[in-house]
């Protein structure tokens, strides 16, 4: 898909002159390109924007998690140890990328949005168009759900850029407003969407309704619409284009390229086996390789708490975290991150955006706080007996609350709140749990101030009507 990508950028840059507007010079006025004629040039602009959700990867998941207690930073490159330490700067350049990639994005939908439905062009296939704008909406509120967790309010742009004076230098907007957009946004989309596509590839990674309805699950958790949240994620755990894998190879090769677009994912980002379309997130994970060896720098890995929390016989644990031998490193014991390796045919594998055991623990999370305490820990449970590769429906020693959990005082909503720690380590998830549920300053020892980045300095340089964020 990436390579597909590439193909379109030379015809895509004349349609979305304010695609990168973030670091161009613009004239006056962009002048309209005679570009939306066709079938194929609405579905050439819709796959376009997927490179844009591919660049985000240096950002989410590795600089979310290294701002958590997943990830520690080694070394001081790429900007990655001020998340580790808290002290992000205005200048830092992966926040700095994160709002343009994210804005690109953005303006590339907006033009889908605007004008696909007025095109009249007989070859598109039934549905199609609508399909195309609703693909359009879900990546939309994918981008500004990224910016809103980062920096919270945010400019909303839904239109197409016209002029810099009017355009360009936007002032922020209400949280509130853009998360009613965000929602909008996934509620066309899960009506417009089809429920997949002709293969997998596509199905998984490709937005579809399943993927609006889980997305929309993980809005709401973090509004605080609980109701929402669990009635939307028992949609998606009904629907049987998803199944939790099930025993230690076959849960390990989620995270491998032979496992890309398996039953459990729901929206996966694509990366193509060789070493010019992949993500490169091992270069930052694999301990350094001996000559002729594949491995990495090993700028980030394992943080202590983590490598501690997976309890004897968990399967997850194996997955996730790995300890170098020599050979193929360098060093022997060090600790470091399985998900992304790359294999030595330049394969990595897919990012898992989204996937079935998160909105399994999500809705048993929206449960617990409606109270449905019961519910919510048979939920919870089904990811346990999986962990421990007993079967799914069948009592185990493994189920929450044991005698001994109830002796302790149980408590289910921490309990919840490990158990993503584990399932979902090093997917870019922790520091939104932690932040949504007012636990980073408890956990991270940080100040609320700090669970926002800073808008960065050069786009504030860019639009005066940007104020920062407290604290920067």
């Amino acid at each position: 898909m990436r390579s597909t990508y590439k193909l379109l950028i030379a015809s895509l840059s004349l349609l979305t002159l304010a695609c990168d507007v973030i670091h161009q010079q613009p004239q006056d006025r962009i002048a309209e390109v005679n570009f939306w004629k066709t079938a194929d040039d609405a579905q050439s602009a819709i796959i376009g924007v997927y490179d844009r959700v591919q660049g985000l990867a240096a950002q989410d998941p590795l600089a979310f998690d290294v701002g958590s207690d997943a990830l520690v930073a080694l070394v001081d490159n790429d900007g990655y140890i001020q998340f580790d330490q808290k002290k992000v700067t205005v200048d830092n350049t992966l926040a700095d990328a994160y709002w343009a990639n994210n804005y690109s994005g953005i303006h590339r939908v907006n033009d889908i949005i605007s004008r696909v439905p007025a095109l009249n062009d007989p070859a598109f296939l039934p549905g199609q168009k609508e399909g195309i704008v609703g693909e359009a909406h879900f990546l939309r509120a994918h981008f500004y759900f990224n910016l809103v967790r980062a920096y919270g309010p945010v400019p909303l742009i839904t239109v197409p850029y016209d002029s810099f004076n009017a355009d360009f230098t936007v002032e922020r907007t209400p949280t509130e407003q853009v998360y009613a957009q965000i929602i909008a946004d996934l509620t066309a989309a899960e009506t417009a969407l089809p429920a997949s596509y002709t293969d997998a590839f596509q199905t998984r990674g490709r937005a579809t309704s399943g993927a609006a309805k889980a997305l929309l699950a993980r809005v709401y958790l973090r509004t605080g619409a609980f109701q929402n949240a669990a009635d939307k994620a028992a949609e998606v755990i009904a629907n049987p284009l998803y199944a939790l894998v099930t025993g230690p190879a076959a849960y390990a090769a989620l995270f491998t390229p032979s496992g890309k677009n398996g039953t459990e994912a729901i929206f996966e980002v694509q990366y193509l086996g060789s070493t010019g379309e992949g993500h490169g997130l091992h270069s930052r994970f694999m301990p350094v390789a001996n000559a002729g060896q594949l491995g990495g720098n090993y700028w980030l890995a394992p943080s202590p708490e983590i490598v501690s929390a997976y309890g004897p016989g968990d399967i997850r644990k194996n997955a996730a975290i790995g300890v170098s031998t020599n050979p193929p490193f360098r060093n022997i014991g060090d600790v470091y991150v399985k998900k992304y390796i790359r294999l030595s045919d330049g394969s990595d594998p897919n990012l898992i955006a989204i996937r079935l055991a998160d909105v399994i623990l999500m809705r048993a999370e929206a449960l617990n706080r409606t109270g449905k305490t019961a519910e919510a820990t048979q939920l919870l449970n089904t990811i346990r007996r999986r962990a421990y590769n007993v079967p799914l429906t069948t009592a185990s020693v493994y189920d929450f609350p044991s005698a001994s959990d109830q002796t302790k005082g149980f408590d289910l909503t921490l309990a919840l709140e490990n158990e993503r720690f584990l399932e979902l380590a090093f997917e870019g998830q922790r520091w939104h749990d932690l932040v949504r549920t007012g636990r980073a300053s408890a956990v991270l020892k940080i100040s609320a101030n700090q669970t926002l980045w800073p808008i960065p300095q050069r786009e504030r340089d860019r639009n005066p009507r940007l104020a920062q964020n407290t604290g920067y």
